[in-house]
């Protein structure tokens, strides 16, 4: 059977208080892929985007697979939306 995964997307705004989301992510199951800078009005605006993958578990491949729980969106949560 083909690994399938899930992704999601987790805005840097506040990297102090976000490194510890990052680190309950990994404990979690996610892998930073990617990141990348988001541009806004003034260099106070440019904050890193970061990409984010799991695994989805086996007897979860058939569309059900479990989010983030936190409210963050995954993209196996907005198809099902």
């Amino acid at each position: 059977m083909t690994q399938r995964w899930e992704y999601m997307t987790l805005d840097v705004n506040k990297r102090r208080t976000q490194l510890e989301s990052l680190n309950d992510l990994g404990r979690d199951g996610w892998e930073a892929v990617a990141m990348v800078s988001s541009w806004g009005i003034g260099w106070r605006w440019v904050h890193p985007i970061v990409l984010l993958k799991r695994p989805v578990p086996n007897d979860a491949q058939d569309g059900r697979a479990n989010g983030a729980g936190d409210g963050r969106s995954t993209a196996s949560e907005a198809q099902r939306s």
